[in-house]
């Protein structure tokens, strides 16, 4: 078997101006130049390899789409924490506008009313204590009397706002 490469036509006569890889000349640039041998049997992924990736990144999206991190005192928390931000802003709002803002809670619901936007409270967390609307002055000064008001949360959670100051924690 004849080692050196030669293209043939139909005839079986060298095509002019073809020479094989062994007559391959860097210097003229009408010459073809022969495979580089690292580039030979890289045409991509097999089956194998690209079934192996897809099983592996199903399983880590089944394991986190399954698990949840969150429990019920999770929600409690988050949602006490989003109650005394709103709270806060509702006070900061009416200090701003330089006229009353109200925040208002329904007992055994998870929604609530700021600044006459509705929001819900996360997960199926619900407000415990009575009916409840709390305002604020225009200096920040919660209206509704000497004694601290608490809303208390399904989880258990409770949230203080203090009289007079209106601080809330």
């Amino acid at each position: 078997m004849n080692h050196e490469l030669r293209a043939m036509n139909n005839k079986g006569s060298r095509i002019p101006g073809f020479k094989g890889s062994s007559e391959f000349n860097p210097l003229d640039p009408s010459t073809p130049r022969p495979l580089d041998p690292c580039l030979r049997g890289q045409e991509g992924f097999t089956a194998l390899e690209v079934t192996i990736i897809v099983v592996i990144l199903s399983i880590l999206t089944v394991s986190i789409v399954v698990k949840n991190p969150f429990g019920t005192q999770d929600y409690a928390t988050i949602a006490a924490d989003q109650l005394i931000a709103d709270i806060q802003y509702v006070q900061m709002r009416a200090m701003g506008i330089g006229s009353q803002q109200s925040i208002s809670f329904t007992s055994g619901s998870g929604a609530y009313t700021v600044a006459g936007e509705q929001k819900n409270l996360p997960g199926s967390i619900k407000v415990t204590s009575a009916t409840l609307t709390v305002t604020f002055n225009s200096l920040g000064e919660p209206t509704f009397g000497t004694t601290n008001q608490t809303i208390s949360l399904s989880g258990p959670q409770t949230i203080t706002i203090y009289a007079i100051t209106g601080k809330v924690e």
